[in-house]
């Protein structure tokens, strides 16, 4: 029975089956206040009909900090757990609902949001969106962290759709920033010298040499394991990563199918990890049986795996020492490559070995170096137009 009408007192009300909620759970909504068993007759008939429609919209004084605290978080929280879900995006969505949505939005009815009180939230963050000390003057987000707010709640109001808690997607009708689009601070080739040479020889050069030779990302490096990485054959396999979420590790798996992947690594990549891997057995032996055997390539002395945010603080300590400029840990993956395919490695093969879900994600990521290299295949092949009474095309001829 998908509902029925039946009297309380003096008046008639309808009851209605609108399905399951998120964890599968019947739902049951009551419908009160009818004068007579016919007015409630007819508006079961009309709540049915919108059932079938997909036009349903339970009554509910659910508010959109409510929604998001007790039902989608939690939501995606199971999703993570059950391998549908990485850790790290749950935990990108409730860092942004946590500092931007609850103070501003938390208290506003889920059914009363609308796309103009959105864009006046859109505003406002782009006004004086960022955390300031007590003082100082107020300070607006980027426009990326303000697409990424929508982007989040997008996905929010998107599920509150699927679960019939609203009649549609208000988000959809929005009018967000668009993320901004600025190339990446990298180092050139003489900082990446610079860099290697004032850390030769130090514990974590190893690590260092892989990420700016290989582009993995930095949970990549503090997941690698002894079994992945073959060093006869001088190539490596990324089947995973330790990620932080919040300061707490979580071993994560990869963060796309094409994360999973194997890769072949440099000679001289293949020499440092050599000298690491008997660095570490010496250690081993050293520690005895306080030595902790977690497999893992890059550790601490008694074999403790490092907190993967350690490893971008050891990383911008050693570039201050070695007068650097500051650029954060995961440039290395995008000066690898930006100088790869530069250098002239082609599209598919970086997409690969960046571990990218698809080489359009590659090419809209380095557009401004495949602008780049399409200008230079221009001038090239420029210079071999040649024939009878036409004078040689130049580049300026082309672009």
């Amino acid at each position: 029975m998908r509902g029925h009408v039946r009297k309380r007192g003096k008046k008639w009300v309808v009851v209605t089956d609108i399905g399951r909620d998120e964890s599968g759970k019947r739902q049951q909504r009551w419908h009160s206040g009818y004068g007579t068993r016919k007015e409630a007759e007819a508006a079961l008939a009309e709540i049915l009909g919108k059932l079938d429609r997909g036009e349903y919209v339970a009554q509910t004084k659910l508010t959109f900090g409510e929604f998001l605290r007790d039902r989608w978080l939690p939501h995606l929280e199971s999703q993570a757990d059950l391998g549908n879900l990485r850790a790290t995006t749950v935990g990108f969505y409730s860092q942004l609902i946590q500092a931007h949505v609850f103070p501003r939005l938390g208290t506003v009815r889920l059914r009363s949001l609308d796309p103009p009180t959105l864009n006046r939230f859109y505003g406002e963050l782009m006004r004086n969106g960022r955390r300031v000390k007590p003082g100082q003057p107020s300070a607006g987000l980027s426009a990326t962290t303000v697409h990424s707010v929508h982007v989040t709640i997008g996905k929010a109001l998107g599920d509150a759709v699927r679960w019939g808690l609203l009649a549609r997607n208000v988000a959809t009708l929005a009018d967000p920033p668009g993320p901004a689009r600025t190339e990446r601070t990298i180092w050139d080739a003489e900082d990446v010298a610079t860099f290697l040479a004032a850390t030769s020889g130090s514990r974590l050069y190893p690590a260092w040499l892989l990420a700016i030779t290989t582009g993995l990302r930095r949970g990549e490096i503090a997941g690698l394991r002894w079994p992945e990485v073959d060093l006869d054959n001088a190539r490596l396999t990324v089947s995973g990563a330790r990620v932080s979420v919040r300061y707490k590790v979580v071993d994560s798996g990869p963060k796309t199918a094409r994360s999973r992947r194997t890769i072949a690594i440099a000679p001289v990549v293949v020499e440092a990890l050599r000298a690491q891997r008997e660095r570490q057995r010496e250690e081993q032996q050293a520690w005895g049986p306080a030595w902790a055997a977690s497999g893992l390539v890059f550790t601490r002395e008694d074999g403790t795996a490092y907190h993967p945010e350690y490893l971008t603080f050891a990383f911008q300590s050693a570039a201050k020492k070695a007068g650097l400029p500051s650029i954060a840990f995961h440039a290395l993956r995008h000066g690898h490559a930006t100088e790869g395919l530069r250098a002239g490695v082609d599209l598919v093969t970086m997409s690969r070995r960046l571990g990218h879900s698809s080489i359009q994600v590659t090419g809209d990521i380095y557009a401004h170096v495949v602008d780049e290299l399409d200008r230079k295949a221009a001038e090239l092949t420029a210079r071999l137009v040649r024939g009878p009474g036409v004078e040689q095309v130049t580049a300026g001829d082309i672009v």
